[in-house]
Parts: structure tokens; C-alpha cells; sequence
């Protein structure tokens, strides 16, 4: 049986535990949470990828890297996300359970882990100069990439557009604009911000002794910690006065349609699960309505699905279409979401649905990184739901609720890439 527990360490630091038998490894994850913004994005997208070049005691990459092979080839992982309006930075470390090696190696790897967090490699005051400016190019690379997934490029513009004047249409990795304005020293003095300021969460999960666990991450993990900053929560209500039309035009073959909507139903809200049913039924599959009669009766399009954006409360639907296709796909569009609004749902759709879901919520239990990420978003955003009360809300939606939280539901904003 899992058990999760939250244990507050102290100032803005929490330890989040999820004891579960069935793996043979153990996950420490590290999460620091800042808030998006533009003055600091480019920073933190930066520091993760460079506090894995090397620390004091490991110089280099190749150093960590035989580290790692001394702990039975453990993994690390240094990323930079976002959470609505938050920027996350994670440090995790996979690591072999002491149980199958008769060696205690987990507090080897907490200390390693801590290494790489807290002993970063500085020269003259400033992280290594060399490190930063390979890391500046790296990210360079990365936000340029962006464009080279169109699907992905069009939702992140159409987020970008519908969201103009908001924090969440700050990209994650930042902007190459900001670059070359960051040096060594200021990131160093930002990074030494960040950990004094940030609120932080430490989640282990695996198969360990409770106790053990709390005491080695109490010793291990000593950050300086001083005046913790809140980040106010997301607002998500919004009228919409009128609907922005956007077009991009590129080299495509291709035309990508997203459509941005308004749902105005907070995820602490219980009509937040009928919402997920609702865009279910919708578009959250081969079962959805958009999947059945936008893409396989009338073969307008070569993919169509919707999805939700937990913290900010919207919805996106997204497809890729033929170019000349555009006003059909979109009055098609429209009319499965009349349907949605009438009320024109078969109990296969809702069953179906709710089975889809509830496939997807269980397969959060098949890895260490899905229960870490579960657990790690219900903590940020303060909802107590576990798995089990999350299905059980699931299989409680009647048509009747599914109708009911689509009625604040506004279309935002319509994007269009095409050639």
C-alpha cells in the first residue's frame, strides 16, 4: 500500500513522502518554485543544465558522470518547467534501492545530490565563465528549436497571443534576447537568491524507512533560507469582450488551428472534474466527438484533440488541417461544441470518457516520476486529492454536470499557422 505524507522542515521547505514497495529505485527530486517572470526567466532556464556541468568537488561532466557509475549508476536530471505562472526548477536523482545491493548508497546519493545543488563551481565570485557561456549557447539553440515542432509552436502561440498581458505567456526556457546581458556573476547572485527566497520542496519516493529518511534529509540539505516569497495564485476568470483572430505565416505544408477558450472553472472547484470530462468527451481521444466527426466522418483534418491547462484554467483545441480547409474545419468546430453545450451526449461518450481518464490518472502509479509529479503539482496548489478520490470525483459525473461546467466556457482566441 502507498502512503504520502507532507512533513514541513522549516521555512518555505517541505518533504513530501510516497512510501511504495513496487519499484526497485528510489527518486529525490528537488523543486524550487519562482515566479514566471520576465526579468527572471532567462536566468532560471539557465541554471539547472549548468549546476549539472560540475560543482567544487566534481569539475566537469565527466567527473559527475563516474560519480554516478560509483553509485550504481544512478541518473540525474536538472530541468527548468512551468506551472501556471510558476517557473520550476528540478533537480532529481535516480538512484537503485539499498535493499538490492546491501550497500547504503541512498545517503550517498542525498550528499551527491545536495553537491550538485548547493556547491556549485565558482570562479571570481561567479559560476565557471566557460560553463555559463556553453550553457548560454545551449539554451540559444533550445528557443530557437521551438519553431522546428509546429504543433507544439502553434499552441505556444496561441497561448503567447491569448495571454498577451498575463505571466503565463512567458516562455519557459525564456529569451535570447536576455542572453547576452547575463553574465557569470549576476547569475551566480541570482541563483544564491533563488535558494535563499524560493519555496522549496524535497519528494523522495520509493521504498525506504521513514524515519531514516527525514533525519538524512534534515542533515544533508541545510540551505540558507531567508525572507520566502509567496507567488499569488493564477487568475483564470475572464470575459471576453472579443474574439482575437491571429495568423502566422510560414514555409508549411501544413495549416495548424488552435482555438483558446476561457473555462472560468477553478481546479479547486468540484465542477472542475466534470470539465475534465467534458473535454474528454470532446476531444480527448479516438472515443471524442471531434476525433469521430471532424477527422473520421469528414476526413478534415490529420489530428484534432482538446486539452485543459490545470493551473490556468484553459482550453485548447488544437489541429492540423489543409491550408484551404480552414473555415469548414472551424464551423465544424463550432458545432460539435453546440452539441457539448445542448447537452447532446451518449452514455457511450460519457462511459468512454470517464474510462479514458481514469486510464490515464492509474498510469500515474507505472513510474516514480509520475507519482513524484502528481504529488509535487497537489502540493503547489494546495488540493488534497489523491489518485483514488480523483477517480472516485471521475466516475461521479453525469451528463447533466458536464453540461453545467461548459456554460462559462468563452472562445479567447482563434491562431492560425499557415503558408
Amino acid at each position: 500500500m502507498d502512503t504520502i505524507e507532507k512533513i514541513n522542515l522549516g521555512e518555505g521547505l517541505n518533504l513530501i513522502l510516497i512510501n511504495t514497495p513496487k519499484f526497485k529505485t528510489n527518486l529525490v527530486s528537488v523543486y524550487m518554485q519562482r515566479p514566471l517572470n520576465r526579468n527572471e526567466v532567462t536566468k532560471n532556464a539557465l541554471i539547472p543544465s549548468l549546476l549539472e556541468s560540475g560543482s567544487m568537488n566534481f569539475k566537469s561532466q565527466r567527473e559527475i558522470s563516474k560519480k554516478l557509475d560509483e553509485l550504481y549508476g544512478a541518473s540525474i536530471l536538472c530541468d527548468t518547467s512551468k506551472k501556471g505562472e510558476k517557473s520550476i526548477l528540478s533537480f532529481k536523482l535516480a538512484i537503485t534501492n539499498d535493499i538490492y545491493i546491501n550497500e547504503n548508497i541512498f545517503i550517498e546519493g542525498l550528499r551527491f545530490l545536495n553537491e550538485i545543488i548547493s556547491n556549485p563551481l565558482v570562479e571570481n565570485n561567479g559560476f565557471k565563465k566557460e560553463y555559463v557561456e556553453i550553457e548560454k549557447n545551449n539554451l540559444r539553440d533550445r528557443i530557437r528549436g521551438r519553431i522546428n515542432d509546429k504543433n507544439h509552436y502553434s499552441i505556444e502561440r496561441c497561448i503567447e497571443e491569448m495571454c498577451k498581458n498575463e505571466n503565463f505567456s512567458i516562455h519557459e526556457y525564456g529569451y535570447e534576447e536576455d542572453l547576452d546581458s547575463i553574465d557569470e556573476v549576476s547569475l551566480y547572485n541570482h541563483y544564491k537568491e533563488v535558494i535563499k527566497t524560493s519555496p522549496i520542496d524535497i519528494v523522495v519516493a520509493g521504498n525506504f524507512e521513514k524515519e531514516n529518511v527525514i533525519n538524512d534529509v534534515k542533515n544533508i540539505f541545510n540551505f540558507e533560507r531567508s525572507n520566502i516569497i509567496t507567488i499569488p495564485k493564477e487568475k483564470i476568470r475572464f470575459d471576453v469582450d472579443s474574439v482575437k483572430n491571429v495568423i502566422d505565416k510560414m514555409d508549411v505544408t501544413q495549416g495548424k488551428i488552435v482555438l483558446g477558450f476561457r473555462t472560468n472553472v477553478d481546479y479547486e472547484d468540484e465542477k472542475y472534474y466534470s470539465l475534465m470530462v467534458y473535454s474528454s468527451i470532446l476531444g480527448g481521444g479516438p472515443h471524442s466527438k471531434l476525433f469521430m466527426n471532424v477527422r473520421e466522418k469528414e476526413s478534415l483534418c490529420y489530428y484534432i484533440y482538446s486539452s485543459i491547462e490545470k493551473y490556468k484554467s484553459i482550453m485548447l483545441i488544437g489541429s492540423g488541417i489543409e491550408i484551404n480547409n480552414y473555415d469548414k474545419a472551424l464551423e465544424l468546430i463550432n458545432k460539435e461544441l453546440e452539441k457539448m453545450k445542448k447537452g447532446e451526449i451518449s452514455d457511450e461518450e460519457i462511459n468512454n470518457s470517464k474510462k479514458s481518464l481514469i486510464n490515464s490518472i492509474n498510469s500515474v502509479k507505472d513510474s516514480l516520476g509520475g507519482l513524484t509529479e502528481f504529488y509535487y503539482s497537489q502540493a503547489i496548489s494546495g488540493t488534497k486529492e489523491n489518485l483514488s478520490s480523483i477517480i472516485e470525483k471521475i466516475n461521479n459525473v453525469t451528463i447533466d454536470k458536464v453540461v453545467d461546467s461548459c456554460q462559462e466556457i468563452k472562445l479567447d482566441t482563434v491562431y492560425f499557422l499557415r503558408n
